[in-house]
């Protein structure tokens, strides 16, 4: 079975009657989002009849990275890990959906692992396809010269976490960017996040000012765009 395959995860009967034990029936409308790139948490998911888009922000607009419908659940690794949301989860059909906070879907994975091993497949599936389609969710800017920008993208893709690699050096968008966020060379390596900007941005280890614990990277200082 391939990762798209999998990211893609049907549940049958059986399985949705498992989830809504376990979970709270809600009506969700066109338009509204379930959870946005940048949350700190989120719940679990299952679509009954809704249809819902995931999408990824890039340029002030929003880029469809996949639509899922009814037997579908949303989520991806970082529903474990802690980690902020990377995309965004909005509705395009409105419908019924299944509720699953994060602390029952831990027991219904602990409790059923046929079930478990579907979901968390999928998880790594989609974190697999997000590495490219989701890169824009972060964007790190630097030198390719730079042993802090190096650092970083080693980090970033040693930890699985989609993004962007913008060189300083030759990419002719680095200069609008750091005229937009009113940032100077001096400043880089900065790492985009969700409208943040993290200036001279290091990977893990120290509490840089201001960084959540879910952030994985720590940072001098921050500016939202």
């Amino acid at each position: 079975m391939g990762d798209e395959e999998e990211a893609t995860a049907t549940l049958d009967a059986t399985d949705m009657a498992l989830v809504a034990q376990l979970g709270v029936r809600r009506q969700v409308r066109e338009g509204e989002y379930l959870f946005r790139e940048g949350d700190v948490t989120y719940d679990f998911f299952v679509l009954v009849s809704a249809e819902v888009e995931i999408v990824v922000a890039v340029d002030g607009g929003e880029r469809v990275i996949v639509r899922h419908g009814p037997g579908r659940f949303l989520g991806e690794l970082n529903m474990l890990s802690g980690l902020r949301v990377f995309v965004s989860a909005r509705v395009v059909t409105a419908g019924e959906v299944v509720v699953v906070s994060r602390d029952r879907l831990r027991q219904l994975m602990a409790t059923n692992p046929r079930l478990g091993d579907t979901i968390l497949a999928a998880f790594v599936a989609r974190r697999g396809l997000l590495m490219t389609g989701a890169a824009p969710a972060i964007r790190v800017i630097g030198s390719q010269f730079s042993p802090e920008s190096l650092h970083i993208r080693e980090f970033l893709t040693r930890t699985r976490v989609p993004h962007e690699w913008l060189d300083a050096d030759r990419d002719p968008h680095v200069e609008a960017l750091l005229q937009q966020f009113g940032l100077a060379a001096t400043e880089l390596p900065f790492v985009i996040a969700t409208g943040t900007v993290l200036r001279r941005a290091t990977p893990g280890g120290r509490t840089g000012r201001g960084r959540p614990p879910h952030h994985p990277w720590s940072t001098h200082d921050r500016r939202r765009g």
